[in-house]
């Protein structure tokens, strides 16, 4: 009877949750009333896909659903995955979900009937009292921290209530917190404050309060001081309240900064030139002004002639402000990055795009200094070029016909030779690197698959090199010296070599990528003769196999859609047409079952070859598993193709 009786809790579980989810209470005692403990542990599990009743419930705001529970013997530890503002939190208590979705009742219930553990996280760390401040529930704050909630205790970040009080502007919460002793001064593990996260969030008032307190303008792990965090987001009272509790050097760079962000992110270029007037009347002029090449040759403004002279030329203005930038913040910076390329798109837009290239080449330099190879920001860098360069040879296809002489083309070939034997050289660093893990200095809390990470990083490369080929193409039909043309190719001739070599040693296989148009990363315009033809020219082996043993003829015919110039082009170059994958399906197969119409535009018979056929029949025939010392040994490794 008892286990007849589990197994019916089992069963009702989802009805119970429905019950508990909906607030039903007279629902829910129909189904629990009357049964015994087993049944009802069994009834109030979670599923993988749903919280538990109790967690639902609390999360809902159904008090009398959450005190019918505690009553029945709900377990009010237990944990489930709940949803706030679109966002997942895993491993939330019902108390976490209360006090988060802001329901006192709940709350109250819970401890004072259920007696829960008051500081119970999920697990991220985060505690209820962390729940309640996100959105500033401080009647529910304040009943946790008399209740002996620790108002000290941070989630797996380091980030503590009043961290999370103040980045949110909850003032009165912040005030709270505050008079019952927490502290302005804890440092997360990265070194940020709570005067931090309120100076990124642009409260002038609770940056108040924390300084009153005793907070301090401290740097963080990336040298990142609350009044520079305040300039990043262009809070300009928050910066101008905490140049007060800065040294004059600070204060200039931080109003220098803050211009900057005036210029690229609100485009108020007459507002930044004058709080750069402000930041040069603080502290003392830099000893040493470079001049930087890629941002035509400017040096930093550091005098108010210096910003006069600059005042009328928007150009200049906005060079200015990556120069600040890279200075104030540094080279390894995010924001220096992120903003230089944003600038560079700016351009490319604009149809300037030589200014791009050389504001993206500079970032690129900049990320090889501060990531390992082949970080995500990297990527993302050398997938803008992409779609730059290929907007531009496409351009340069569609108005050939009207303009000979069409802008960018004549040049593009050495640019993006540029960027590819940057790429290149990123795989080889990649696998000079031996990196076994993939993580980079920029990583948090994500981890990547390598395999997908290199795959779609060759794609860029390849990409790249379709790109060179057409754009070669198209400078053949406009006056180009044929020395340079023949310098190019070779130049393109030694970069692809050294991608074919690089792809082998990453267990990569180009081959494959180039003869299938698949779902890529970046737009497509695989499958490509010149790209295969390019590969083969080069050393790769257009038998090679991929992990499921299937050859590029395989891929090919494997495709959607597959094309007869293509099936052709690799069966002229050698493809085994009785090749055979790990599905046990050779070349030919394929082409009866899914490409008929090929066999009546490809004489067959032709690529059929009798070591194929004596292959296929060996490998077929059961023979004791010694008799490859038999053969030759040049033709054991064609045999396994069979």
């Amino acid at each position: 009877m008892l286990l007849h009786e589990s197994m019916c809790g089992h069963i009702y579980r989802a009805l119970v949750y429905n019950a508990a989810r909906d607030g039903n209470l007279r629902r829910l005692k129909i189904f629990l009333e009357g049964r015994s403990a087993e049944w009802l542990n069994s009834a109030f599990e979670g599923d993988p896909d749903r919280a538990p009743p109790i967690v639902v419930a609390a999360r809902n705001g159904h008090v009398d659903v959450v005190r019918y529970l505690i009553k029945k013997g709900a377990d009010v530890s237990v944990t489930g995955t709940v949803t706030f503002d679109g966002e997942t939190v895993s491993g939330s208590p019902a108390l976490w979900a209360a006090a988060a979705a802001g329901h006192y009742g709940v709350v109250e219930c819970l401890v004072n009937e259920g007696c829960v553990d008051i500081n119970q996280p999920t697990l991220s760390d985060s505690t209820p009292l962390r729940g309640a401040c996100y959105d500033g529930h401080l009647r529910i704050v304040k009943f946790l921290v008399e209740g002996g909630a620790d108002i000290e205790r941070p989630n797996r970040h380091g980030h503590t209530p009043l961290m999370i009080a103040s980045f949110r502007r909850r003032i009165e919460v912040v005030e709270y917190l505050l008079s019952k002793g927490a502290d302005p001064r804890h440092i997360s593990p990265k070194g940020n404050t709570a005067l931090h996260d309120a100076a990124e969030s642009g409260s002038v008032e609770i940056c108040e309060r924390l300084i009153e307190a005793g907070a301090e303008n401290v740097a963080d792990d990336d040298k990142i001081t609350p009044l520079l965090s305040a300039a990043i987001a262009g809070h300009g009272m928050v910066v101008h309240l905490l140049c007060k509790t800065a040294s004059g050097s600070q204060a200039r760079d931080a109003l220098k900064l803050y211009g900057a962000t005036l210029v690229d992110k609100k485009v108020d270029l007459g507002n930044a030139c004058r709080v750069w007037k402000q930041a040069v009347m603080f502290g003392t002029p830099l000893n040493d002004r470079k001049s930087y090449p890629v941002y035509d040759n400017l040096v930093e403004i550091d005098s108010e002639s210096d910003v006069n002279a600059i005042i009328g030329d928007p150009d200049a203005i906005r060079m200015q402000a990556l120069i600040v930038r890279e200075r104030v913040l540094g080279t390894s910076s995010r924001e220096t990055h992120h903003y230089i390329r944003y600038r560079g798109a700016v351009y490319c837009d604009l149809g300037q795009l030589e200014k791009c290239i050389q504001l993206w080449l500079h970032v690129l330099s900049l990320q090889k200094e501060t990531y390992r190879p082949l970080s995500p920001s990297t990527i993302e860098t050398y997938g803008s070029f992409l779609d730059a360069f290929m907007l531009t040879v496409n351009e340069g296809v569609i108005h050939r016909d009207n303009d000979r002489n069409i802008r960018f083309v004549a040049y593009l070939p050495r640019h993006v030779l540029i960027v590819l034997d940057k790429a290149v050289s990123e795989l080889e660093e990649f696998e000079r690197s031996g990196s076994c893990e993939y993580c980079t200095a920029e990583d948090i809390d994500e981890t990547q698959d390598i395999a997908t990470t290199l795959e779609n990083f060759m794609l860029i490369a390849l990409q790249l090199s379709l790109l060179t080929i057409r754009a070669v193409r198209n400078i053949r039909e406009i006056s180009v010296k044929v020395s340079v043309l023949k310098e190019t190719q070779f130049w393109f001739k030694n970069i692809a070599e050294r991608l074919v070599s690089v792809c082998k040693h990453l267990s990569l296989c180009p081959l494959h990528a180039a003869v299938v148009d698949t779902d890529k990363m970046v737009t497509s315009r695989f499958p490509s003769r010149f790209v295969i033809g390019m590969l083969l020219e080069c050393g790769v082996d257009v038998n090679a196999m991929d992990k499921q043993r299937n050859t590029p003829l395989h891929k090919v015919l494997l495709s959607d859609t597959p094309r007869l110039s293509i099936v052709k082009f690799l069966l002229d170059h050698g493809a085994a047409l009785l090749a055979r994958n790990a599905d046990d399906q050779t070349c030919l197969e394929l082409i009866a079952s899914r490409a008929s119409k090929l066999l009546n535009h490809i004489k067959l018979g032709q690529y059929i070859t009798l070591f194929g056929l004596a292959a296929n029949v060996v490998n077929r025939s059961n023979l004791p598993s010694d008799y490859l010392r038999y053969l030759p040994t040049d033709l054991i490794h064609d045999m396994a193709l069979y």
